[in-house]
C-alpha cells in the first residue's frame, strides 16, 4: 500500500533526446503517457456527444427495423420482374465503382489519411457489384462468367482490399498508443474506444455490489 502511494518518477532525468533514448521502456511509456495527459485535448464542435448520440440511435434503430423488413420482403417480392432504366444502373453503379478506384489511387500516391476511407468503399461496391452480377445472371448465358469474375477477380480483391484497411488501421492505432503511452498490449479493434474522444470512466464499484447509502 505504501508503494502504491508515491509518485511515479523517472529513473533518470531527461534533457535532450538522447536521454529519452537511453530510457527503459516503462520509462518511456510512463514519459509519453505524462506528455498525453498535459497536451491540450483537442476542441470538438460543440454539441458533438448530442449529435453523435441521435446518429446511433438511428443506426440502432434502422437496424432493428430492417429485421422484419427483409423478413417480409423474403416472402413477398416476386422472383421476376420486368425492369426499366437497366443500363442507367448498371451504368451509374460503375461510374460510382471508378470514382472509388480512381480515389483510392489518388489518394494513395499522395500517402493521403483518406485512403483508407476509399478503399473501404471501393472493397464494398465490389462486393456488391459481384453480387448483383451473380443473382441476376443465374440461370442465363452470363451465369459462368458472373461466377469465375467473382471467384477470381472482385470478392479477391476486395478481401485484399479490407485485409490492407485492417493493416493500416492496426498501425494507425498502434502509433496512437504508443503516443499516449498506455501500457499493456494494444487491444483488438472492436475493444479500442474512439481516441478523440475522452474515455469513460471507469465503474466505481464491480457488480454485485452495494451502493453506498446517501446514494438516491
Amino acid at each position: 500500500m505504501e508503494n502504491e502511494s508515491r509518485p511515479l518518477t523517472l529513473a533518470r532525468a531527461v534533457s535532450c533526446e538522447a536521454d529519452v533514448a537511453s530510457l527503459a521502456e516503462a520509462d518511456r511509456l510512463l514519459l509519453a503517457r505524462w506528455l498525453a495527459q498535459s497536451a491540450p485535448s483537442a476542441d470538438l464542435p460543440p454539441g458533438m456527444g448530442r449529435r453523435r448520440r441521435r446518429v446511433l440511435v438511428v443506426a440502432t434503430a434502422a437496424a432493428v427495423f430492417l429485421v422484419p423488413w427483409v423478413a417480409l420482403l423474403a416472402v413477398t417480392l416476386p422472383q421476376h420482374q420486368q425492369t426499366h432504366l437497366w443500363r442507367t444502373t448498371w451504368v451509374g453503379f460503375d461510374i460510382a465503382l471508378l470514382l472509388g478506384f480512381a480515389s483510392m489511387a489518388w489518394l494513395g500516391w499522395r500517402n493521403r489519411q483518406l485512403v483508407m476511407t476509399a478503399m473501404v468503399v471501393t472493397a464494398t461496391l465490389m462486393l456488391c457489384d459481384a453480387w448483383f452480377d451473380l443473382t441476376l445472371s443465374w440461370g442465363g448465358r452470363e451465369q459462368a462468367a458472373s461466377i469465375l469474375t467473382a471467384a477470381f477477380g472482385e470478392v479477391p480483391f476486395a478481401v485484399f482490399l479490407f485485409v490492407a484497411y485492417r493493416r493500416m488501421l492496426l498501425a494507425l492505432a498502434r502509433r496512437v498508443w504508443e503516443i499516449e503511452g498506455e501500457p499493456g498490449p494494444l487491444p483488438a479493434l472492436w475493444r479500442q474506444r474512439i481516441f478523440i474522444l475522452p474515455p469513460r470512466p471507469k465503474r466505481l464499484r464491480s457488480r454485485g455490489t452495494p451502493p453506498p447509502r446517501d446514494a438516491a
